[in-house]
């Protein structure tokens, strides 16, 4: 394969000469510029990526950071990246994935390699180091998910301290006052999965400020055995629990209906059941009602919003943009005591 030594020697040029034409750092002449570029025609020599970012070139490749964790729900991460995907081949764009577990040095490497226009972030946690890391960085990055540390990045996502009230509030005029919420695995939470913990606060605060009781257990399981334990707990805990809150996903919400039939508990007659931080469950045999996650239309906005950065239409980093979330009845909330 031609190097750069090569197609200075075909030119009669020096190294530094050919560096410059590819780079576009120094004017150099026409002529001189011609004779480079022809040579570098006949002998197939490519300038590197980085080479054409220096020149203003866009690579047309975006980079995904979506870290792989034990905790990783992988419908909902292909229901992310697919949205992403799909937005951005609109605009020409390819994505190129990166799955290392936290990420701060892939996207160092990639940038710093010239590989990429931008860089789109998933799984997003509340302190998060690659926020860190894209301050430093010379491309926009846009966060699907809002870190407390957003002052580097763009962040778009959907409201999810609003849907924690909304969730406690909706409980609160049925007449719901001892209410359990049910979460993903512990390990989410430790590590501070932005969504999830976002929820959670919002809506245990939301209920103090009511006067509502909320019992928040995380799950260790999905699993018919797992989900008869976590309920044999909680109602030994709290035995007058009228409402369950599900931030997991469709298998575990369908074997925990089937756990209630199994305690003589009716839905919603006896006991109110609603999904939020999820997605999916209008395809299940028993849907419930939801306060969903919206991943295309999240996903959609981010990869519009880093093309309105790319096209120099704006210059606002640290914006953070919260969408509205959306409540979805599907007869599984009802009137505490009915």
């Amino acid at each position: 394969m031609a190097g750069i030594k090569d197609v200075a020697a075909r030119a009669g040029v020096s190294i530094s000469t050919v560096s410059y034409v590819m780079s576009g750092k120094r004017s150099i002449k026409a002529a001189t510029k011609e004779r480079v570029m022809q040579a570098a025609r006949e002998l197939g020599y490519t300038p590197s990526l980085n080479a054409r970012t220096l020149r203003g070139e866009p690579t047309k490749v975006l980079a995904l950071s979506s870290p792989i964790h034990d905790y990783t729900d992988y419908s909902n991460y292909a229901l992310f990246f697919f949205a992403l995907a799909t937005r951005a081949k609109r605009y020409g764009y390819d994505i190129l994935l990166l799955m290392h577990e936290y990420g701060d040095q892939e996207l160092t490497r990639v940038v710093s390699s010239g590989m990429v226009d931008g860089i789109l972030l998933l799984d997003v946690l509340m302190v998060d180091s690659r926020a860190e890391v894209a301050k430093t960085l010379d491309v926009p990055t846009v966060a699907v998910g809002y870190p407390s540390n957003s002052d580097g990045v763009y962040s778009v996502d959907l409201d999810f301290e609003r849907m924690g009230r909304e969730v406690i509030e909706k409980a609160y005029a049925l007449g719901h006052r001892k209410i359990l919420m049910v979460g993903s695995t512990g390990f989410a939470y430790e590590d501070g999965s932005n969504y999830l913990v976002r929820c959670r606060d919002a809506a245990v605060k939301r209920g103090a400020d009511l006067g509502v009781s909320v019992m928040f257990k995380s799950s260790t399981g999905y699993g018919m055995a797992d989900v008869k334990l976590l309920l044999d707990e909680a109602f030994s805990e709290e035995p007058d629990l009228s409402m369950i809150i599900c931030q997991t996903n469709s298998a575990h919400i369908q074997n925990l209906q089937v756990a209630l039939q199994d305690r003589g508990l009716r839905v919603p007659q006896d006991i109110s059941l609603m999904g939020a931080c999820t997605y999916g469950t209008a395809q299940s045999t028993r849907p419930v009602d939801e306060m969903p996650m919206q991943p295309s239309q999240v996903c959609s906005r981010a990869v519009d919003l880093l093309m309105e950065v790319l096209e120099g239409h704006r210059r606002d980093v640290g914006y953070v943009e919260l969408m509205s979330p959306e409540y979805l009845a599907r007869g599984t909330m009802g009137l505490r005591g009915n």
